[in-house]
């Protein structure tokens, strides 16, 4: 291959890496700014909410078939086979909710997002620990950020594009259909390539092995945690500003201002933490970090909560950037890589998905979002934890 074969070869790869990163947060970011308008025209309350459960549901559950099609087809093929279930889910969901699509739809949906987001969260730690071996940190920091990107996509556009569509809140959930079908332009090549030959095996098989390993346990406690800090205080934290007295307004842009600040910490933290051999300190610091700023929300004076927002974006996304930086790390191989990450995110996904809810009646039971949002201070320390265990060094075989 000549030398400006090879670039250009780069150039597709990485590219696609980061398109399909910044489609796996859009399709459930981009419901809560909408709500208003879903209830206004009709939609229950309970069917908005399983907009969110479900797909977090399906993170967990449909993890390990990830792994199992990505061995199967080959990661890249596998990880094109995912965006186009995620589209086709997005575009069910709409239909479901805005036209005669019935309980079908409305559950079917929200699935079928889950299932194609769930192939985008196993497999690129696959693929760049294939690809990048020895660039692990810089790619890891690169596609997470691109992912809290796309959530700040999904938070920022929602509203702007409901307005400027014909079809309003449906056309804005639709886009991100449309959007999710992008990153094929630049994947081709990947899909064209002939995958590496594998073995097959029964998926579990190595799953059984790696449940042996205690550092796989505590890579997945730390991705467990940090996905239910990520998702309960995504789900409730504009009204916690409400009730510190922000306006409407503001406690919606303060969650994308977030996002967006906090994609500095993932471009940046996993590149420096990627040359350490340990990363004990800097995983246990996203937790302390992420713990400080919900007790800042809760208790600081209103003209410093926006701040400790804003810390608290840069907690929760460094520390996603360092989880996926330790399956990489941690792995011995690609295969390794991915099936971790299927235990991980399989295990992770399912303890996370009940946390928005629980937070939600905690509230509602308590009488108190100090209490209820107080609470995620817990699973925070619980990432101080398992951070500081799982960033040791050492691999997992």
């Amino acid at each position: 291959m000549s030398r400006r074969a090879s670039v250009w070869g780069h150039v597709f790869l990485v590219g696609g890496l980061l398109l399909i990163g910044t489609n796996l947060r859009p399709a459930i970011t981009g419901i809560a700014p909408l709500v208003d308008r879903m209830i206004a025209d009709g939609v229950d309350v309970e069917t908005i909410g399983l907009q969110s459960t479900l797909p977090l549901l399906l993170f967990g559950g449909a993890s390990v078939l990830a792994g199992a099609v990505g061995s199967w087809l080959g990661f890249a093929r596998a990880l094109a086979l995912g965006l186009v279930v995620l589209a086709a889910g997005c575009f069910i969901r709409t239909w479901g909710l805005a036209g005669d699509g019935g309980v079908a739809a409305r559950v079917g949906g929200p699935l079928l997002v889950g299932m194609g987001i769930a192939f985008g969260n196993v497999l690129l730690p696959g693929v760049v620990k294939s690809r990048y071996p020895d660039r692990l940190g810089v790619m890891t920091s690169l596609y997470s950020t691109a992912m809290n990107v796309g959530a700040a996509l999904g938070f920022a556009l929602a509203v702007p594009m409901a307005e400027t569509f014909a079809g309003g809140w449906s056309a804005s959930l639709g886009f991100w259909g449309l959007a999710a079908l992008s990153p094929l332009v630049l994947w081709i090549p990947q899909v064209l390539r002939k995958p590496k030959a594998r073995e097959y095996t029964n998926p579990f098989r190595p799953l059984a092995q790696l449940a042996r390993n205690v550092r796989a346990w505590q890579v997945t406690a730390f991705m467990g945690m940090q996905s239910l800090l990520f998702y309960a205080s995504s789900a409730w934290l504009p009204i916690v500003l409400q009730e510190r007295g922000m306006g409407e307004s503001a406690s919606y842009t303060w969650p994308t201002v977030m996002q967006l600040c906090g994609c500095v910490a993932s471009l940046t933290l996993p590149t420096w933490a990627g040359r350490l051999r340990s990363q004990s300190w800097v995983a246990a610091g996203c937790g302390a970090l992420t713990a400080l700023s919900i007790c800042g929300i809760l208790w600081l004076p209103l003209e410093w909560v926006g701040g400790a927002t804003i810390c608290l974006g840069l907690g929760l996304n460094a520390g996603f950037g360092v989880v996926l930086l330790l399956i990489a790390l941690r792995s011995w191989d690609a295969n390794t890589a991915g099936y971790l990450s299927a235990m991980a995110q399989t295990i992770g996904y399912s303890l996370a998905a009940p946390f928005p809810w629980f937070v939600g009646w905690l509230s509602e039971s308590s009488g108190s979002w100090h209490i209820a949002f107080g609470f995620l201070v817990l699973p925070a320390i619980g990432v101080m934890v398992a951070g500081w265990l799982g960033g040791k060094p050492g691999y997992i075989k």
